[in-house]
């Protein structure tokens, strides 16, 4: 796709996590490139990690906005111009797991 919008595609090139779609293939080395799935997971088939632990991890977290109470209009809350740019940079991920499966810390946990 040469967009990152799934992470579908998440696999260890050359040593590096990263998504095979954005990943830059070049003609004019010498030696192969080497691919290997995710490191630290389970393998389901070939480059297919089981993503169940993961996936369990992130939802045991909670990582999406909370609130006490619920919307005086009993419907949603309404963001502001500035109160979303506070949020750039905190909602992109796509759950493709190659930053925690970079981290020791999920390795050993």
């Amino acid at each position: 796709c040469r967009e990152g919008i799934c992470g579908s595609c998440s696999m260890n090139i050359d040593g590096t996590n990263t998504l095979a779609c954005l990943c830059r293939v070049t003609t004019e080395s010498s030696s192969a490139m080497k691919i290997n799935p995710l490191p630290h997971m389970y393998v389901v088939k070939d480059l297919v990690p089981d993503m169940a632990n993961f996936y369990q991890q992130y939802q045991a977290i909670e990582p999406w906005l909370q609130t006490d109470k619920a919307p005086e209009d009993g419907r949603e809350y309404l963001q502001s111009v500035e109160d979303r740019k506070k949020l750039d940079g905190m909602y992109e991920c796509i759950l493709c797991a190659c930053c925690s499966t970079s981290c020791p810390s999920y390795w050993w946990n």
